[in-house]
Formats: structure tokens, C-alpha cells, sequence
């Protein structure tokens, strides 16, 4: 079985999975960094901890497949912590499909949905863990988010602004999932290391 980017090439249909919603809490952990340390500033620092307990949905339902691939997960799944745009938010996500071109560089017609698999998670019985594989930042695509603060002049105590940043690869979740209910601890970092998190999910 062929797969790239967290994608596999299907042998069979896509298991069907009913779409639910899981809502509870978050516990979140932030480890906030800068480059702002060593006497002449440069080098990366510890900032400081944010501990926090934010409202949080789970969503799973039916695995998105397009162009003959399907994301390889049990199920597809999207997280959501606390009010999406605002400092401090968490938007995860298994996969989606973006709109490219109706043709390739050939001008041979092609299937203009271009699925975009971003982790791959695995399920034993209610056990549920796995990894984020790729960010696609290469392709300007990225859906995993934590929004932060970025200085408006670096090292400078000037104020901040709001900022989103991309989760990197090499995230993790793990836990457990069933039709009564989920609780699963995702960790990871951002790009640039700027944040190290940890959320605890239970709903």
C-alpha cells in the first residue's frame, strides 16, 4: 500500500464513521520562548508558563478521501480550543482538501481536489495515539494552529500583537476515544519555537 503525506492509496472504501461531537474542557500548558537572550541578544530563551482551562469541541466523522486517497486515520478529526482566533486558541486537524488546478503541468485533466493529510493516528480498541506528519507550510496550507503573541519590535518592551502560528511536525496525541466519550493529551510545539504546549482534553 503506496502512501505520501500522510495520505494512503485506498484498497478499500473508506470506513464509515458517524460524525460526533465531543465537548468539555481543556487543560493547557504554554511554554513561551524568544531570541532575545545571551549579552547581545540572539540567543533562545525561556519566557515564562501559562497554565490555563479553556471550553473545547472534538469532532470525528467519516475519513476525507479525494483524488483516489484517503487520510490515513480511523477516523478524520478536528480539535478546537477555546474562542478560535483569539490568544491562546488551539485549531487541530487530521486532513483537508484544498482546490488546485483542473489540470497538471502537462495539460492533462486532473482531479482539482487535492487532499492534504496532516497527521496519522492510529486506533486499538478505545486507545488512541499518533502523530502530526506534516505541517504543509511548503505548500501555504497549514490548518493546525495556536495563536499567540508576537513582539512588534523584537526585544523591545513595546507590546505585542496577535499571532498564528503553525504546529509543527513531530506533534503528538494520545489517549483514548470511544462513542461515549474522549480524553487525549496532545503536545507539541510551533514553528520558529516560540511555544511549547501541552493540552489535556476531556469531554
Amino acid at each position: 500500500m503506496a502512501a505520501i503525506l500522510g495520505l494512503t492509496l485506498p484498497a478499500s472504501p473508506a470506513a464509515a464513521a458517524s460524525a460526533q461531537v465531543y465537548r468539555g474542557t481543556a487543560t493547557v500548558v504554554v511554554d513561551s520562548y524568544d531570541y532575545c537572550g545571551g549579552s547581545f541578544g540572539g540567543d533562545h530563551r525561556f519566557v515564562g508558563t501559562s497554565r490555563y482551562k479553556a471550553a473545547a469541541k472534538f469532532v470525528t466523522g467519516p475519513r476525507k478521501s479525494a483524488a483516489g486517497r484517503v487520510e490515513r486515520n480511523p477516523f478524520h478529526w478536528e480539535l478546537y480550543v477555546g474562542n478560535i482566533g483569539q490568544v491562546g486558541s488551539f485549531q487541530l486537524g487530521s486532513a483537508s482538501i484544498v482546490t488546485t488546478s483542473g489540470r497538471d503541468v502537462s495539460g492533462n485533466l486532473r482531479d482539482p481536489r487535492l487532499l492534504l493529510g496532516y497527521w496519522v493516528t492510529g486506533r486499538s480498541g478505545t486507545s488512541w495515539s499518533g502523530k502530526l506528519v506534516d505541517s504543509h507550510r511548503a505548500e501555504g496550507a497549514t490548518f493546525n494552529h495556536f495563536y499567540g503573541q508576537q513582539a512588534i519590535v523584537s526585544c523591545r518592551n513595546l507590546g505585542s500583537t496577535r499571532f498564528v502560528y503553525a504546529v509543527n511536525a513531530g506533534a503528538t496525541v494520545s489517549g483514548r476515544v470511544s462513542s461515549g466519550g474522549a480524553a487525549f493529551t496532545v503536545r507539541g510545539s510551533t514553528y520558529g519555537d516560540n511555544y511549547r504546549f501541552r493540552i489535556t482534553f476531556s469531554g
